[in-house]
């Protein structure tokens, strides 16, 4: 069910861009914080990866590389955060990326509050902290309700959900796309992205 949103503070100003996957909010004078009618507070996400599909020509190494960074030199794409689909009938492939959604789902369905949002480097990603997950999949069937691939992914060998961080401020995937696919959308107030700017991609 959508929530309402409630604006803490008057919009002053906004530009709005769109790049691949989705659109982008850049706040600027806008609010950082969205509260919702719970009374949980969800600081907006500094940093966001964006996706030109037109660029891509599916050599996967933004796969490989994000799983190789994040999963202990462990190659496969099932353990990369970032996803890569093929359009069949047209032959173009697609980057699925995590949008560190506004309104995240994936956190808000989290029983043990392993999904937090990361403040220490600054990029205020939505992150599972591993060490808490206790591997219910909620945030992944969560997130599936609006984003198919789910961005949350299920290590079997951990038995822990894991999803992308932005590598905590130094993507992978951005730095080694060797086609400048992907890039990083960034502000200091906060961006508004994802759910429910978007509700599917």
């Amino acid at each position: 069910m959508t929530k309402e949103v409630e604006r803490r503070t008057v919009l002053k100003g906004f530009a709005l861009g769109i790049a691949g996957l989705g659109s982008v909010i850049s706040l600027g004078k806008f609010l950082e914080v969205l509260t919702f009618p719970n009374g949980q507070k969800v600081a907006l996400a500094r940093g966001v990866i964006l996706a030109d599909k037109s660029l891509c020509s599916g050599c996967r190494i933004c796969e490989m590389v994000c799983a190789n960074f994040n999963s202990g030199g462990r190659n496969s794409a099932s353990l990369s955060r970032i996803l890569l689909e093929k359009e069949y009938l047209r032959g173009d492939y697609k980057p699925k990326v995590c949008h560190q959604c506004a309104d995240p789902p994936c956190l808000k369905a989290c029983p043990v509050a392993a999904l937090q949002v990361e403040r220490q480097k600054g990029t205020y990603a939505r992150i599972i902290d591993e060490r808490v997950c206790i591997g219910c999949q909620k945030c992944v069937e969560a997130c599936k309700q609006y984003f198919k691939p789910s961005r949350p992914r299920f290590d079997e060998q951990k038995q822990r959900t894991v999803k992308c961080h932005l590598c905590f401020g130094d993507p992978q995937c951005v730095k080694f796309c060797p086609l400048g696919v992907l890039r990083v959308e960034r502000s200091e107030k906060g961006l508004q992205v994802g759910y429910p700017v978007i509700k599917e991609d």
